[in-house]
């Protein structure tokens, strides 16, 4: 039994050792060459020149990578050697790691500022490590803890534990607010007019280790949902530091941030992925270009490197990583994030801190400031109550949503001219062009409620069921009823359960009689290869008489969809298709109120929908003359009495004449 204990304890130690990741070089003709490595785990570090690059691999990796044919070789791991070397000549003196701070000395720093001021700082974990380190956040605000009208930053620095020096500026820039808000204008204006966040530590643990993982091994820009390789936001199966983040960003509406690390000089920004040396431009891509150059011009020698043209990168450029936190933060958290790599050694000499500082503080303070840019504002409705809206900018296919709170939101923009669209579930949607200027152009929005859908025709699903219209079912599933995935009330419909090769359709036939539009709210979580290629693998796709309107893939949250139909009787189809392989996200697609098109004559001029001609009417007809707010085409085609196409006085005579039955 004896053997039998130690021959196990062997076993699991070797496989321990086995995947213990070790620093390499990997030797390469040119950067695509990478691709051939993407089935393996590789963690690309931030070293690479046009012929090498330098990676975190295990032994097993290691073989892989020597049997493909790719030459590799491990290497010293520097920054573990010099933290190492300082930790032991430091160790049991009162200075441990000389200028850097480690956990205890960091936490007492923090807490003393939150002491010191108070009025302008509260510091909060949002969770813990693996070890049951806290997981600090400072939040900077004149009113910190409440939700105002205003655009809410964070900063992220050491998601890797050896990439120490944004650990340090992270308190500098921490310091510096609380100690120059009220004499320093700029200081006091960003403290005034931003809601900020400064996380020094995301990865305690790897910090104590001198060691780039957290203490259960994972990289945690790693860990994150990943629009090519886990397009599933969730927090399942990651890591207690991942999760904390995650779950505490989805308390907030963050507009723009920036994580920092070690080991190249670089401002990199989305897409990361999906192939090394294949730039992949977000939608947003001018913005992000203007972004991070804003940041690398502003520092002393990150724009003058002799690595990157003017001192930025695309991440996928560069080298392609799956499940970092940039493309997350942009994804799925509407976030504007980049990765800012601050200096070319991970942990340089103590001595060497004062300087990064210097180096960096006009980048930090400046990237800050750039969430003043684009289109601003408060959407609400006619009585002033805060609206959860949708921002749509006509041409960048990256909408993102109001503060279900305050109504607030912020539309970073480069300056130019754009169509601006705001929707809100229930009101009518406005249109705006505006000149965008460097310095921000504020738009505050009143929608009114849509008319068109008091007496609309509406599936909501609210009966539990699909008895309300005649329904048709086909495929190898049926639709189903949920109750937990809804865009509004209690229920939606959902596609059937299928397998590989498999279809499962929802479809209606229904008469129209004049040509109008159909709307619908949908959802889709599923494989997203369709949405970066165009060959959709799983998918939903929406039919009008057999003919393909639009089909998605990929993970699209609730969003209002609309499609011109014709006189007549009309076929509307929902279809949710699978391939014969990869499975991801929910694997599902939802619809939920569906407004059918125009099925019954109108009563022209009844612009309240109520069924009879009144006051009423005759008040929003004015306003809709004198385009305030703008009436929809609906709404046009109701009140346009005299039937010449336009709203004028005209209409309004001929409606008070009607309603005096003169």
């Amino acid at each position: 039994m004896k053997q039998l204990i130690i021959f196990i304890i062997i076993s699991q130690s070797l496989i321990f050792a086995s995947s213990e990741r070790f620093l390499v070089e990997i030797n390469i003709n040119q950067i695509e060459e990478l691709n051939l490595l993407n089935h393996l785990d590789i963690h690309y570090d931030h070293k690479r020149s046009a012929k090498q690059v330098h990676a975190f691999v295990n032994e097993e990796i290691f073989n892989d990578i020597k049997l493909i044919g790719i030459e590799i070789n491990k290497i010293e791991n520097k920054a573990l050697t010099y933290f190492n070397e300082l930790n032991n000549e430091t160790r049991n003196s009162d200075n441990p790691l000389r200028s850097y701070n480690n956990y205890t000395e960091m936490t007492a720093i923090l807490q003393n500022i939150a002491i010191e001021y108070p009025e302008i700082t509260q510091l909060i974990s949002i969770g813990q490590s693996v070890q049951g380190r806290e997981l600090w956040v400072m939040n900077i605000s004149d009113n910190p803890g409440i939700n105002e009208i205003e655009p809410e930053f964070k900063y992220v620095a050491n998601m890797h534990g050896d990439e120490v020096v944004g650990r340090e500026l992270s308190l500098n820039l921490i310091e510096w607010l609380c100690e120059n808000y009220s004499t320093d204008p700029r200081a006091t204006h960003l403290v005034n007019n931003v809601d900020i966040f400064i996380m020094p530590s995301m990865n305690p643990d790897g910090f104590e280790m001198g060691s780039r993982y957290n203490a259960n091994g994972v990289d945690l820009n790693r860990d994150f949902p990943d629009q090519f390789d886990d397009p599933n936001n969730s927090t399942l199966g990651r890591q207690p530091e991942t999760i904390a983040l995650m779950e505490w960003t989805w308390e907030h509406n963050f507009i723009l941030s920036a994580n920092m690390h070690g080991g190249a000089l670089v401002a990199n920004y989305p897409f990361d992925g999906p192939y090394s040396g294949n730039y992949s431009a977000s939608p947003d891509d001018e913005l992000f270009i203007e972004l991070a150059t804003t940041y690398s011009n502003n520092h002393s020698e990150m724009y003058q490197s002799n690595s990157f043209s003017n001192g930025i990168t695309n991440g996928s450029q560069w080298y392609a990583i799956f499940g970092g936190m940039q493309d997350w933060n942009y994804i799925w958290e509407k976030d504007f994030d980049i990765t800012l790599e601050q200096s070319e050694d991970k942990w340089p000499n103590s001595s060497e801190l004062p300087q990064f500082w210097e180096d960096n503080k006009e980048s930090l303070l400046t990237y800050i400031e750039q969430i003043f840019k684009g289109v601003y504002g408060v959407v609400s409705d006619e009585n002033g109550n805060p609206l959860h809206a949708e921002i749509i900018i006509n041409g960048i296919d990256h909408n993102i949503f109001t503060d279900t709170e305050n109504g607030d939101y912020y539309r970073l923009l480069t300056a130019g001219n754009y169509d601006i669209t705001i929707q809100s579930f229930g009101f009518e949607t406005q249109t705006f062009n505006l000149d965008i200027q460097n310095s921000g152009t504020e738009l505050n929005v009143q929608l009114v409620q849509d008319q068109s859908l008091v007496n609309a025709e509406i599936e909501d699903f609210e009966s539990g069921g699909f008895n309300s219209y005649n329904w048709i079912f086909s495929g190898n599933s049926n639709w189903e009823i949920d109750e937990s995935i809804v865009f509004e009330g209690g229920f939606s419909a959902k596609s059937g359960n299928i397998g590989h090769n498999q279809h499962t359709t929802l479809s209606i036939e229904y008469e129209v009689i004049e040509d109008s539009e159909i709307r619908f709210y949908r959802k889709v979580s599923c494989e997203n290869v369709g949405a970066s290629t165009g060959n959709y693998y799983d998918y939903l796709k929406f039919e009008i008489n057999g003919i393909e309107q639009n089909k998605w893939a990929g993970e699209h949250d609730w969003g209002l969809i609309n499609f011109p139909v014709m006189t007549g009787m009309n076929n509307f189809s929902w279809t949710y298709i699978k391939d014969s392989g990869v499975v991801g996200g929910e694997d599902r697609a939802w619809i939920d109120f569906v407004i059918f098109p125009i099925h019954e004559n109108l009563l022209i001029g009844d612009l309240n929908s109520d069924g009879e001609l009144n006051i009423v009417d005759i008040v929003l007809l004015v306003n809709y003359t004198l385009s305030n707010p703008i009436p929809s085409e609906e709404l046009v085609q109701i009140g346009d009495i005299n039937d010449d196409n336009v709203l004028n006085i005209l209409d309004i005579v001929l409606l008070v004449n009607t309603i005096l039955d003169v």
